[in-house]
């Protein structure tokens, strides 16, 4: 079974953080480029050099760059990998002194960096910077200041590096060079963040004392190939400025440069819901309590503030300290650093059928621009048919309300998987549950598997889709062996093997849900590692194969009782998986359902109600298409608001006829970050949440 990387427990709500680091110093901080690969068996050697020299040189700065870029080693997909021809890497491991020693071998860094270590700094470099866990979303200014009269052309990078990557690393025992299958691997270079090159600081005189600022704003990508995705709390920023010159390996002499960590200790603070998600009867008020820890070095002042996105008539409110408070009012709490504090939210229904979410806002007042937010969900136990679980903490189940957003016009409810595992829950009233595991260890929770054999039992409908859940279940190393019977029976697959890279997958002919359907897979959510699974019973057919077959990766099993389609996929894996996700999970329902969900055919078009649709695409950049229905002529508001609720557009105030409505909304004109949009039509009020990255 393939593990990721063991960095941190789940952060599940994370703030901006923002600080300033400044540092006038003349002391020169050498800077070592290495290239390096996880293929490479000499590499290990040239890892342990580098750490000889940082134990002897504190302030001396490590880069390693993994190549040859986009090759075998999955830390070789980074933006601006084209550094590594640029400098003229061809032996590894081999590395670059401050671009001025050439292309040298291991043997000869120390010497140089040495010698570096004793030249005075030419600039200074002054850093005030943010990072936002949520968006992913860096800004820095950045002041350097010219320590001597110097005259050429200057460039500055910006440079993201990690540690503790836990990967294999090939190794030479016999020359020293030990490798091994948990390799760490530190000062990795993840991205170029303001290109290989980087920008241009002056062209020309740069006086003694001269100040110039440039900024950087850069949303940190997802790295290709099969490798893990950043951490950002094992990150470091380095920013170095070097003067133009051919060749770079030896011509470019680096004037300065800084390392500084990704996150500020200073004021950082985390949101966590210590409440499960709630399905629960429309006339019994949801409790939740969320804790909101300050986990800086400062103490600081929150302001609170609760946003609820549910049907008409529906409320809420929020209690903290200070007083109990309706949600769209704000509180501010003081907490120390270390401390943290309890805000209790409360949904209530009010007798009203459907599907809603809350969510809490806070921002720092002490450093502005830290914010975040915690979301949870109320879905009641009538009126509402269609269940999705969100069984991950990386929003995959986005890729099912979407498609259901495309053809069904019933009401549907979305919760976590926490709300499954509260004993002997009664889920009989829903048609149908989808439930999208993506790669999520363990596959299921004991109480999970509990409520999802009664629901069955009761003659319930199941869509799952995710990877590696037969491997979780049957492999000796598993967490999930309790379900084996599950798999089996409700399920009705069998577990043949983990089948590894594998990624060409073809529909049956004929199949209600997979005729004509070709895919294959994409590394952009996780590593491709999908299962190999058969028929469990003769009351299951398969739907999905591997290339031209035999081997399985999808079923569906009708033994009369209920019905199941199980993908041994993740959705999110699908390449161009808007198309045919849309018509895998519109097939599934047409299937599962026999067509019709209590009464509301799939597909139909006609518009019997109000309702507002989640943006698509979300997140977007710069513009999303906002859709929404009106069951009659009426009045619209459509306004979109920041997380602390300050307007910030006016999209519709107008009135529009009955019907299905779209509105393009460019959000050119604003910055990263989370927005709502809120819609206004006669009684119905609507909230919903949207995601800006730029």
């Amino acid at each position: 079974m393939k593990k990721y990387l063991p960095f941190l427990s789940v952060i599940v709500m994370m703030t901006m953080i923002s600080f300033t680091t400044s540092s006038a110093q003349t002391q020169r901080n050498p800077v070592l480029e290495e290239v390096t690969g996880t293929w490479c068996q000499y590499c290990p050697c040239g890892h342990d050099v580098m750490e000889q020299i940082k134990a002897a040189i504190p302030n001396s700065i490590m880069i390693g760059y993994h190549g040859p870029p986009n090759g075998s080693d999955p830390f070789s997909y980074f933006s601006g990998n084209t550094i590594i021809t640029s400098f003229g890497f061809a032996s590894y491991p081999t590395a670059v002194i401050d671009r001025v020693s050439g292309i040298q071998s291991r043997g000869a860094w120390p010497s140089y960096m040495n010698t570096r270590n004793t030249v005075p700094a030419t600039v200074s470099i002054d850093v005030e910077r943010s990072f936002n866990k949520v968006t992913r979303e860096f800004n820095a200014t950045i002041d350097f200041t010219a320590l001597t009269n110097l005259n050429g052309q200057f460039k500055f990078n910006v440079i993201l590096l990690e540690d503790g990557l836990v990967w294999a690393q090939t190794g030479n025992v016999g020359a020293g060079c030990i490798g091994g299958t948990n390799y760490v691997h530190k000062h990795v270079v993840r991205d170029m963040m303001n290109g290989a090159l980087g920008e241009e600081i002056i062209n020309g005189a740069w006086n003694q004392n001269d100040v110039i600022t440039k900024t950087v704003n850069r949303t940190v990508p997802h790295p290709g190939g099969s490798g893990p995705d950043i951490v950002p709390d094992s990150c470091h920023i380095v920013v170095l400025v070097y003067k133009v010159g051919t060749p770079l390996a030896s011509n470019a002499e680096i004037q300065q440069a800084i390392e500084m960590i990704l996150v500020s200790p200073d004021y950082v603070a985390t949101a966590t819901s210590m409440s499960p998600d709630i399905i629960g009867e429309n006339n019994t008020p949801g409790q939740y309590s969320i804790i909101l820890k300050n986990e800086g070095l400062l103490d600081d002042t929150y302001n609170i503030n609760c946003t609820l996105d549910g049907p008409a008539g529906w409320t809420g409110e929020f209690t903290t300290v200070n007083g109990t408070y309706p949600f769209g009012q704000i509180d501010s709490v003081q907490v120390a650093s270390g401390d943290s504090t309890e805000i209790s939210l409360t949904i209530n229904p009010n007798s009203f059928n459907g599907s809603g979410e809350a969510t809490l806002e806070f921002e720092s007042k002490n450093g502005p621009g830290i914010v975040g937010y915690v979301t949870v969900s109320y879905v009641t136990t009538t009126g509402v048919h269609l269940l999705v679980v969100d069984a991950t903490e990386d929003g995959y189940a986005s890729m099912i309300t979407s498609a259901l957003d495309n053809f069904y016009t019933g009401i549907y409810g979305v919760v976590s998987r926490s709300a499954l595992q509260v004993p002997g829950l009664d889920l009989s009233y829903f048609t149908m549950i989808s439930w999208s595991a993506g790669n999520s260890e363990p596959a299921f929770y004991p109480e999970e598997v509990n409520n999802l054999q009664s629901y069955l039992d009761q003659g319930g409908n199941l869509l799952l889709n995710g990877q590696n859940v037969g491997e979780d279940i049957f492999d000796p190393s598993g967490q999930s062996q309790f379900a084996q019977s599950f798999f089996n029976n409700y399920l009705h697959a069998d577990y043949i093997d983990n089948i590894g890279p594998s990624f060409f997958f073809t529909g049956y002919t004929g199949d209600p849900i997979t005729d004509g359907i070709v895919y294959s897979l994409q590394a952009s959510a996780y590593e491709m590692d999908p299962d190999e699974i058969s028929p469990f019973d003769a009351n299951t057919t398969p739907i999905i194969k591997y290339g031209s077959g035999p081997s399985i990766n999808s079923v569906r099993a009708d033994d009369g009782n209920h019905r199941v389609v199980y993908f041994g996929v993740g959705f999110e894996q699908i390449s161009d998986n808007g198309s045919i996700v849309d018509t895998l999970v519109t097939r599934s329902v047409r299937w599962l359902t026999e067509g019709i969900i209590l009464g509301n055919p799939v597909g139909s078009g006609v518009v019997n109600s109000y309702r507002l649709d989640q943006n698509y695409p979300n997140p977007f950049n710069p513009s999303t298409m906002i859709t929404y229905s009106l069951a009659e002529d009426v009045k619209v508001n459509l306004k979109v608001y920041d997380v602390m609720g300050r307007e910030v557009a006016q999209l519709i105030n107008e009135t529009q006829s009955a019907g299905t409505h779209h509105y393009n909304f460019d959000a050119s004109a604003l910055s990263s970050g989370i927005y709502f949009y809120k819609i206004s039509a006669g009684d119905f009020i609507s909230v919903k949440k949207m995601t800006l990255l730029k």
